[in-house]
């Protein structure tokens, strides 16, 4: 198993605890699907590039929408990232909620590190 890297829980939180794409407009919380999707996308690749690979090696993506509605605008900004024929195997789940009411999607994430990153050390290990 040490050629995965299973990565989970990936939201659009900001460290200090805001959430990207979501803001206060005239009282009323305006949540934005498709830059909560870039911030992942942006966590995401900077995590795989820690473990010695990138999101051109995603296998498989998990992502949980709290609303199907959000769905085309969440799949514009996706297919920026992998092209739709041969892009990792995806399954999109609605879920009543996520962990912030300000979050509105969330990836689980299965990559594969390449032949030459297996070698090499994981971040918090030995060599």
């Amino acid at each position: 198993m040490g050629d995965l890297v299973f990565v989970s829980g990936l939201s659009a939180r900001l460290p200090g605890g805001a959430v990207a794409g979501a803001s206060v407009v005239d009282g009323r919380l305006c949540l934005d699907v498709a830059v909560q999707t870039r911030t992942i996308f942006d966590k995401l690749q900077a995590v795989l590039r820690e473990y010695g690979t990138g999101i051109e090696h995603c296998l498989d993506i998990t992502v949980f929408l709290v609303d199907m509605g959000d769905f085309d605008a969440f799949n514009q900004v996706y297919s920026e990232y992998f092209p739709m024929e041969t892009g990792p195997a995806r399954t999109t789940v609605a879920v009543r909620a996520l962990p912030r009411p300000e979050m509105v999607v969330e990836f689980k994430v299965m990559a594969a590190r390449p032949h030459e990153a297996r070698g090499s050390s994981l971040p918090g290990s030995s060599p």
